[in-house]
C-alpha cells in the first residue's frame, strides 16, 4: 500500500512538472487566436471566437431560426443566419494563422531546401570519409583523424567573420550556398566523428568476406556499410536538422537581400514589420514553424534513441 502511494505521488509530481513545461504552449497556441483587444483585456482567456462559436453552434443544434448578430474580423457588425454566423466566427479566429502562413511560406520553403541539402550533403561526405579512415589504413590516417576531432574544440564564434569574408569572396552571398556549403562544412566534424566510431565496431569478418567476394571499397561502403549503419545516420541527420533549422545569425547576416531567408531569420524580420502590431499573427507563424520539429520529434526520437544505444559514442 505504501509503494502504490509513493508511485502516486511520483506520478503527480511529474504530472505538475510537465504541465508547467507545456504552459508557454499552450499560451503561444491560445494567443493564435485572439484579437490584440482580447490579448490586452485578458492575459489568458479563452479566445472569444471560440466562445461565439460554441454558442452560436448550441444556436443551430437547437433549431433556432433567428438572426445572430456577430462581429467580422474587422470589427464590422453583421446579422446572419446560423450557418454563415458559425463560419464568419472561424473566419475570425483563422485570421491570424492564414496571414501568417501567408508571410512566413516562402521562409519555410528556404528552410526545407537549406535543411534537405545540408543533411544529405553531412550524412554522404562525413560517412565516406569516416569509412576511409576506419577501413583504409594510410601513413598518418590516425593523426588526420585527431587533428580533425581537434577543430571541436574552436568555438563557432571565432570563423564568424572568416567563413563570412569567405562566402563574399566567393560571391555566394544572398544564395543557397551561402547556408548549405558552410552547414556541410561545419558539420563534418561532429558527423566523422559519430561515424568513425560506429564503423570501427563494425566486424572485420564482414569486411574481409566481401573483399574475398571481390567487392571494392566503394562497393562495401554503399551496399554493406550504409545499410548497417541506420541507427546512425539517423542521429546525425537529426543532430544536423535541429542545428540548421534553429540557426539564425549565419542565415541573417548572409542573406541581406532577404529573399533567401529562413524560418530562423524570417521570424525575426517578420517582427520588425507591420504585422508585429497583429500578436495572434506574431504567435501564429511562431506556433507554425514549430511543427516539422514537432513532427520530427514525434517520428524521430526511437531512431535517435536506437542510435545513441547502438554503440555509436564510445570513450
Amino acid at each position: 500500500m505504501m509503494r502504490k502511494r509513493t508511485t502516486w505521488l511520483i506520478h503527480a509530481i511529474l504530472v505538475a512538472f510537465s504541465l508547467l513545461t507545456l504552459l508557454p504552449f499552450a499560451f503561444t497556441i491560445n494567443n493564435v487566436f485572439r484579437s490584440n483587444a482580447e490579448f490586452y483585456r485578458d492575459f489568458f482567456s479563452v479566445p472569444e471566437a471560440f466562445k461565439e462559436t460554441i454558442s452560436i453552434a448550441g444556436k443551430v443544434l437547437t433549431g433556432n431560426d433567428d438572426a445572430i448578430e456577430v462581429r467580422d474580423a474587422e470589427g464590422e457588425i453583421h446579422r446572419l443566419d446560423g450557418s454563415e454566423a458559425l463560419q464568419m466566427t472561424l473566419d475570425r479566429a483563422g485570421r491570424g494563422p492564414r496571414l501568417a502562413w501567408k508571410v512566413i511560406r516562402p521562409y519555410m520553403l528556404n528552410t526545407l531546401i537549406v535543411v534537405s541539402l545540408t543533411v544529405v550533403g553531412v550524412v554522404l561526405l562525413g560517412s565516406a570519409t569516416a569509412y576511409i579512415l576506419s577501413r583504409y589504413r594510410f601513413i598518418g590516417h590516425r593523426t588526420l583523424f585527431l587533428y580533425i576531432i581537434s577543430t571541436m574544440m574552436f568555438p563557432g564564434v571565432l570563423t564568424l567573420v572568416p567563413s563570412f569574408l569567405l562566402v563574399k569572396e566567393l560571391g555566394l552571398l544572398n544564395s543557397y550556398g551561402a547556408m548549405v556549403l558552410p552547414y556541410i562544412a561545419s558539420g563534418q566534424v561532429f558527423a566523422i566523428f559519430v561515424f568513425k566510431s560506429y564503423f570501427d565496431g563494425l566486424p572485420e569478418d564482414l569486411f574481409e568476406s566481401a573483399r574475398i567476394d571481390g567487392a571494392g571499397h566503394l562497393h562495401i561502403y554503399w551496399q554493406i556499410v550504409l545499410p548497417l549503419s541506420k541507427p546512425i545516420l539517423s542521429v546525425v541527420a537529426i543532430m544536423n536538422i535541429l542545428g540548421t533549422w534553429n540557426n539564425f545569425l549565419w542565415p541573417f547576416i548572409t542573406n541581406t537581400e532577404g529573399k533567401h531567408h529562413v524560418i530562423s531569420s524570417g521570424l525575426f524580420v517578420l517582427a520588425t514589420t507591420v504585422h508585429a502590431t497583429n500578436f495572434s499573427t506574431l504567435y501564429a507563424a511562431y506556433a507554425i514553424s514549430s511543427i516539422p520539429l514537432l513532427v520530427l520529434f514525434i517520428y524521430a526520437t526511437k531512431p535517435f534513441i536506437r542510435g545513441v544505444t547502438s554503440g555509436a559514442f564510445k570513450a
